[in-house]
């Protein structure tokens, strides 16, 4: 069991941040060990042919199924927005002790049956930092850059989403609806099951990281080497790459297809111009159901930079959710 124990002052220093190279890791690890792959069939098979051009063997090595993966590799990230840049640039320049302390947990660990790979690593701690860091970046270019975009809006909204719960419920109210294994009692955050040391925060607060591919692990940082952190699955996520499934004929009936089918599009949450494109629909058609979805109290919408991401409310949740089990009322074709 792992024990967070909050002060007020970290109560005021909780904090969310978006982290690429979290999420290239994460996405490396479903690729390749994910006990949970088959919510990423449609993303592992869109990224198979670049998958093969990729040498991750290091990677591989030192991300066992069960067992510790080099914190080093993903340090906390220090701004709300990291970019790939900055972030691997910290990996490069990890002291050699560190490398080779963690690379050492990485080969004890529960038995990681890559030892030997790891025990090569060890000998040149210089080379392996390089090596790993070279593999995270083509993984970067070949499987999440190419998706950032649409990765990073799921993971803004995700952030607004639990902002909103912090600002309006607190402590209480964000954890009781991060994960299901964590427990807010008082003053401390309890994740049972989990056997990372329990710490103080002591003022540092608390990082909170959502992740596309994290689902359905919760990931705590509780090394007094690094910022105290969490990565935790996103809003949103499950549907990121598969097809968004045709609206139950009682809420085609209630809303009219088109409006019913765009309400359930909005998991991740979409721009008036994301769902023109993916029904071909005419942008003026899109606007008008959206704002009536809006104005019924189903929708909401967000302004980031230049564009407006609509999603769905807690209403329009639970008046989908209400008609689950229903029978389609047939193909998806819109009308």
């Amino acid at each position: 069991m792992t024990v967070l124990r909050f002060t007020q002052a970290d109560a005021l220093r909780c904090r969310f941040g978006l982290s690429p190279l979290w999420e290239t890791m994460s996405a490396v690890r479903v690729l390749h060990r994910s006990r949970h792959r088959s919510l990423y069939d449609e993303w592992i098979e869109s990224k198979q042919d670049a998958a093969r051009t990729l040498d991750l063997r290091g990677l591989q090595a030192v991300q066992p199924l069960t067992g510790f993966t080099p914190d080093f590799l993903t340090p906390p990230p220090k701004a709300s927005r990291a970019k790939f840049a900055t972030e691997i640039a910290r990996v490069r320049s990890t002291p050699l002790d560190t490398v080779r302390a963690e690379l050492i947990r990485s080969r004890d660990e529960k038995n990681n049956p890559a030892g030997p790979e790891i025990d090569r690593m060890i000998e040149d701690p210089a080379g392996s930092r390089d090596r790993l860091a070279d593999e995270i970046e083509s993984a970067w270019e070949a499987l999440i850059e190419p998706d950032w975009p649409l990765i990073s809006r799921v993971l803004e909204d995700d952030i607004a989403y639990r902002g909103q719960q912090l600002t309006y419920g607190g402590l209480g109210a964000l954890f009781d609806d991060l994960h299901p294994v964590l427990t807010w009692e008082e003053d401390r955050l309890i994740a049972p099951r989990y056997p990372s040391e329990d710490r103080d925060l002591t003022g540092q607060g608390l990082l909170l990281v959502p992740g596309v591919f994290a689902w359905p692990h919760l990931v705590i940082v509780a090394e007094p080497a690094y910022h105290p952190t969490l990565v935790y699955p996103a809003r949103g996520a499950a549907r990121l790459w598969s097809d968004v499934p045709a609206p139950p004929g009682s809420l085609a009936r209630l809303l009219g297809r088109t409006r019913a089918t765009l309400l359930v599009a909005l998991d991740p949450p979409a721009t008036t111009s994301d769902l023109a494109a993916q029904y071909d629909l005419a942008l003026a058609t899109v606007a008008e159901h959206l704002a009536a979805l809006y104005d019924a109290g189903l929708a909401t919408r967000r302004r980031t930079g230049h564009k407006v991401h609509y999603r769905r409310t807690e209403v329009g949740q639970a008046v989908v959710d209400a008609s689950v089990g229903q029978p389609p009322a047939g193909a998806r074709m819109l009308r």
